[in-house]
């Protein structure tokens, strides 16, 4: 919609060959344990301001298939969001969805006002996915002109399967309603009333591409790309039952890695009538990961990250470079021509903060790609 991890841990991808890869990478498979749904987990994210609704995101979507390499580390960096996890029945506002059956809350929070904005109340059901039973967001309420600032949902929402890879496709949908109120009810001249809304959700998703996505604070991994298409069927009723009022449409780009859960999501401009084309060029809000404390797939958690990394590519060689930590003794630099797997060490451990690797460059060399370990 992200660190905290091995001391000087980076891996940069570095195309200095002249091909990708032609071998499709192993299967990328997302579980429960990928995404986050224990307490005490969060990640923190940068986003565009709710002001700023006209994003550019020409050449970040990517396209259907792969293998492909998706760029976060830059983007809209307004606002900072925090989203916190915890256990529902410590959540604020959670007693109405603990009673249908969530266990889990998530808390987001802007870190510059350090007030939370919105909640989510979910289940991680071990065979389903996660099942989703509503939310509380004064900004939603606000959005719609409703009085409604909690919706519990008439149905569990199934948003995420429990097992998701390529090619792997879903829908879900329910309802929940809120009311909107015109004038003034102390007003002694009248002129109030008050009119509800059905508002039926429904999405319809699919992973359609996979490749490797690049965080900023982070690293790069396996990544799938899932597709959803949302739509909003609004009904009101003004006392004589619920007629059609309109049907709208927004598209989600959801970017999933193993160990990690969604670290970036791209969120066009709603649409009415016609749903927005796959390969929009404006945003209505872009989300990207730069820090949380889910561990990553096989890799410890202890803090660190390499900093001030560059590389320099010369006509034979490749020199890269990177700030000393005084919290690592020495450096181990791996490569490898597969982003899946295969890594290889680049020498010997190193106590400098540089390596050359003397291979790089030259015809006869395919793509690498490097990660730089720092060692205690």
């Amino acid at each position: 919609m992200k660190n905290h991890r091995l001391a000087g841990k980076f891996e940069l991808c570095a195309a200095l060959g002249l091909i990708w890869p032609a071998a499709l990478p192993a299967q990328i498979t997302i579980v429960a344990a990928d995404m986050f749904n224990q307490p005490g987990q969060y990640y923190k994210a940068y986003a565009n301001a709710t002001n700023n609704t006209s994003v550019s995101v020409s050449g970040m979507l990517g396209t259907p298939g792969g293998p492909q390499l998706w760029d976060f580390t830059s983007g809209p960096a307004e606002v900072i969001y925090r989203f916190d996890y915890l256990a529902a029945t410590n959540a604020l506002h959670g007693a109405a969805f603990v009673a249908v059956g969530a266990q889990m809350a998530e808390q987001k929070t802007d870190v510059s006002v350090a007030v939370p904005q919105a909640w989510l109340y979910f289940t991680q059901n071990p065979t389903m996915g996660r099942m989703t039973y509503g939310f509380y967001d004064p900004g939603f309420a606000a959005g719609i002109g409703g009085d409604q600032e909690q919706e519990v949902f008439s149905s569990a929402l199934n948003d995420f399967p429990a097992t998701i890879q390529y090619g792997t496709a879903w829908s879900c949908s329910t309802t929940f309603t809120n009311t909107i109120t015109f004038g003034d009810p102390e007003d002694p001249s009248g002129g109030f009333f008050s009119m509800d809304l059905l508002i039926a959700y429904s999405a319809t998703a699919i992973v359609d591409a996979y490749g490797l996505a690049n965080s900023p604070g982070l690293d790069f991994g396996d990544c799938l790309r899932v597709n959803e298409l949302v739509t909003y069927d609004i009904s009101y009723d003004s006392g004589d039952g619920f007629e059609h009022l309109s049907t709208d449409y927004v598209r989600n780009y959801y970017w999933l890695r193993p160990g990690r859960g969604i670290i970036a999501q791209v969120t066009s401009q709603q649409s009415s009538g016609v749903p927005p084309d796959d390969n929009f060029l404006t945003a209505a809000a872009v989300l990207r990961m730069f820090e949380t404390n889910h561990r990553d797939s096989g890799a410890p958690d202890t803090g660190g990250g390499i900093q001030g990394f560059k590389m320099t590519l010369g006509k034979t060689s490749a020199l890269l470079q990177w700030t000393f930590l005084p919290s690592v003794t020495r450096y181990r630099v791996d490569y490898t021509t597969n982003p899946t797997g295969g890594w290889q060490p680049l020498g010997s451990p190193t106590t400098n903060n540089y390596v050359i690797d003397f291979a790089a460059g030259k015809p006869a060399t395919p793509v690498r790609f490097y990660r730089v370990v720092g060692l205690p």
